[in-house]
This record gives C-alpha cells, structure tokens and sequence, in this order.
C-alpha cells in the first residue's frame, strides 16, 4: 500500500532570512610584557644530578686478548636457566653492561659492532649529560646477571676499560 501525496497539497517550508554581517574590529596585536611575570609562581622544574661518569673517547683494544664470544656458559650459576628476579610490578628484572661512555657517536657504534660480531646484544644508547651529548655502549639486557658478571674481566681487559652492571631501565 503506497500513498502519494495529492497534487494540490503543497509542502511549505519555513524560510530564514540570514542575518547581516557582523561588524569586526580588530585590536592591535601587542607583545606579552615578560617583566610582569611573577617568577615566584612559575612551576620549579628540578634537574637531574650530573653524573660523575667520565668519557672515554680513546678506547684501545688490546691485541693480546681474544674479545670473549657471548655463547660462552655462565659458570658461577646453578644452571643455564638461572631463575629470574621480579620487580614489584610483576616483571622481570633485566641487567646491562655498560661498556663505555664517549663523545664520539662514530667510535660507539664501532665498539659495539666488534661486541656483535662476537655474539653479544650490544647496543649505543645516546644520552644529554652536562649539556653534552655521549654515547653509551651496552650489552643486554640480560635476565642472567652472572652472564654479565662472567663477561665484564674479558671486555674490561680487551678494551681496556672499567664496565659497570647496571639495572636495564626503558
């Protein structure tokens, strides 16, 4: 059953004048005064303690020491499937090997591409420190930190350097 409308019913829409067109003026663009800023109320923002980690931007390997293979087995653990720490969130804790720190991003990549033709998960991390910027050079993360202990006297002795073991922070 359709319905058409009959022919002599027109349908009348409402019609709506538009109105006029505002009159704008613009006001004159001034610059913000900077001297009237209360500086007593503007949010303190605390900067990080600077580190008194040392660059090294001469980093020579010695030739009478083989640079360790990573496939090696950890020997002051249990076993190969040492038991993983947990944060307090639930997650596992991972450690580093913080190889060197230099100033020069070229000589950190070089590092750690010798580290991965040798098996290890190294990597260069850049970091702002006292308005510098330095290259870090790591190997992890690791669950096994007796890994990382078992390595450090090899890489430390090969390249002649102080490593440090640290927490893997994202």
């Amino acid at each position: 059953v359709f319905v058409s409308p009959e022919p002599e019913e027109e349908l009348m829409l409402p019609v709506f004048e538009m109105p006029e067109r505002p009159d704008l003026v613009m006001s004159e663009r001034r610059e913000p005064n900077l001297e009237r800023v209360d500086r007593s109320r503007l949010p303190v923002i605390e900067r990080a303690e600077p580190t008194d980690e040392a660059t090294i931007d001469a980093i020579v390997t010695n030739p009478q020491i083989e640079l360790i293979a990573a496939d090696n087995e950890p020997s002051g653990q249990k076993s190969s499937r040492e038991r993983a720490e947990f944060d307090a969130q639930g997650l596992p804790v991972s450690w580093e090997l913080q190889v060197a720190t230099l100033s020069a991003q070229e000589r950190a990549e070089a590092i750690a591409e010798q580290l991965r033709k040798k098996g290890h998960k190294a990597y260069v991390s850049p970091v702002n420190i006292r308005s510098q910027r330095l290259y870090r050079v790591r190997i992890g993360p690791n669950l096994q930190r007796q890994r990382l202990i078992d390595i450090k006297p090899d890489i430390d002795a090969y390249f002649g350097v102080e490593s440090k073991i640290i927490k893997f922070e994202v």
